[in-house]
């Protein structure tokens, strides 16, 4: 579990790629990963994903 995380650091400090960037290049190719971000989290769904966390943060706040 350890090495999963070890480059999570560095990689989030990248300003050069964008959140969706980063996630693409930590999934295996064809995995199940690439397969979900790429059908499930379309504009509507990232969209209400965004909503719901939102809301979250808010009440938590």
């Amino acid at each position: 579990m350890r090495g999963l995380f070890q480059g999570l650091d560095r990689a989030l400090g990248d300003d050069s790629r964008d959140l969706r960037r980063l996630a693409a290049d930590h999934e295996t190719p064809m995995g199940n990963n690439e397969r979900i971000r790429t059908t499930w989290f379309d504009d509507d769904n990232a969209d209400a994903l965004k909503k719901a966390l939102d809301g979250l943060l808010a009440d938590l706040g």
